[in-house]
C-alpha cells in the first residue's frame, strides 16, 4: 500500500517539477494577469472535443463489435467509459486510465479480459500509428526540408499506401496492422517494466478477432476524423486565449504534442504535454510568453471540458436510466 503511494507522489512529484521548469525557463509575464479568453472560441474547443471524442468512441465501438461478434454494442455506454477514463486521466497516467477502465468496463460486459484488453490496445495502436504517419511529413516542415505545399502531399502519398494496404488485405486489414504491432512495437516495449504486465495481458489475442472490410474502412476513417477533431482544438484553443496559431502548421505540428503525450509517467501527462507543446510552438515562432500562456491556459481549458463531459455524460445517463424505467427505448 505504502509503495503505491510513493509511487503516486513521485509521480505527482516529476510533473510538477517538469512544470516548474517550464516557469523558470519561460517568460512568464503573459501570467500575471488573466488573459483575454475568447468565449466563442472556448465553445468550438468545447465543440472540438466533442467531435473527437465521438469519434474515438466510434472507432472503439466498431472494433468492440468486431471482437465480441454483437451486432450493436450500446454505443452511449460506451461514450460514458470513454469519458470517464479520458476525465481520470487527467488525475492518474492516461494509458492506466485508457486501458484499466475501459477494459474493467467490457469485463463487467461478459467479454473475456484478453478480448477486452487487446480491444484497448488496439485503439491505442491506432493513435500511434497515425500520429507516427503525421510525423513523416511532419519532420519535413518542421526541419524545413518541405513546405506546407510538399508535406501536404507527403501525407497524401501515405494516405495512398495505406489505401492500398487496406485494399490488399481488406477484412485483414486490422489483424495485419496488429500483426506488426506486436511483432515489432511491442517486443520493445515489453522491455519496459512499466507496460509488461498490460502488454502481456493482451498477447496472442489475435485469434477469434473477425472484422471486415467495411469495418476496416470505418476504422480507419475514424481515425482521421478523431485526428482532425484533434488539431482543430489545439487551433482554436490559440484562438481562446488570443493566440493566432496558423492552421497549417497547426495540423502538421500537433504529432509533436502527441507522441510526447505518449509518456505517460505522469499523471495525465502533466509536464510532459506541456514541454512537447512548448517545443512544438516554440518551432512555429510563437512569442515565448504566448508559449507558457498557451500550455497554461490549454491545460486549464481541456480539464474543465472533460470536467464538463464526464458530469453531462452521468446526467444523460440518469436521464436515459430514467426513461428505460418508464418503458422507453434506450439510445443505441
Amino acid at each position: 500500500m505504502k509503495r503505491g503511494v510513493y509511487k503516486i507522489l513521485i509521480h505527482w512529484g516529476l510533473g510538477v517539477l517538469l512544470i516548474l521548469l517550464l516557469f523558470y525557463f519561460g517568460d512568464v509575464s503573459r501570467l500575471v494577469r488573466l488573459p483575454d479568453v475568447r468565449w466563442n472560441a472556448v465553445l468550438l474547443v468545447f465543440l472540438c472535443n466533442v467531435g473527437f471524442t465521438l469519434a474515438h468512441n466510434f472507432r472503439w465501438k466498431e472494433i468492440v463489435d468486431n471482437l465480441s461478434g454483437q451486432e450493436r454494442s450500446d454505443f452511449f455506454s460506451l461514450y460514458r467509459c470513454l469519458i470517464d477514463s479520458y476525465a481520470i486521466g487527467k488525475i492518474i497516467p492516461m494509458d492506466v486510465s485508457l486501458l484499466g477502465l475501459r477494459s474493467y468496463y467490457l469485463k463487467r460486459q461478459k467479454m473475456p479480459v484478453s478480448i477486452a484488453v487487446f480491444s484497448v490496445l488496439l485503439d491505442r495502436f491506432l493513435d500511434l500509428l497515425l500520429f507516427l504517419m503525421m510525423a513523416v511529413p511532419s519532420f519535413f516542415l518542421i526541419t524545413g526540408a518541405a513546405t506546407a505545399i510538399q508535406s501536404t502531399l507527403i501525407l497524401l502519398f501515405l494516405l495512398f499506401l495505406q489505401g492500398i494496404v487496406v485494399a490488399w488485405k481488406k477484412g485483414e486489414t486490422v489483424h495485419f496492422l496488429f500483426y506488426l504491432y506486436h511483432h515489432f512495437l511491442v517486443q520493445w516495449l515489453l522491455k519496459i517494466p512499466f507496460l509488461r504486465i498490460r502488454l502481456e495481458e493482451g498477447g496472442g489475442l489475435e485469434e477469434g478477432a473477425h472484422f471486415h472490410l467495411g469495418s476496416a474502412i470505418q476504422i480507419m476513417g475514424w481515425n482521421y476524423v478523431k485526428y482532425l477533431f484533434l488539431s482543430l482544438r489545439f487551433f482554436f484553443t490559440g484562438l481562446a486565449l488570443g493566440i493566432q496559431l496558423p492552421l497549417v502548421k497547426s495540423f502538421f505540428f500537433l504529432p509533436f504534442v502527441q507522441l510526447s503525450g505518449l509518456i505517460n509517467i505522469t499523471p495525465g501527462g502533466l509536464g510532459v504535454v506541456e514541454l512537447g507543446t512548448y517545443g512544438a510552438l516554440y518551432l512555429m515562432g510563437v512569442p515565448n510568453a504566448q508559449i507558457v500562456l498557451f500550455v497554461v491556459g490549454q491545460r486549464i481549458l481541456l480539464f474543465s471540458i472533460f470536467l464538463g463531459l464526464f458530469v453531462l455524460t452521468r446526467l444523460l445517463y440518469f436521464i436515459q436510466a430514467r426513461w428505460r424505467r418508464f418503458g422507453g427505448v434506450g439510445w443505441k
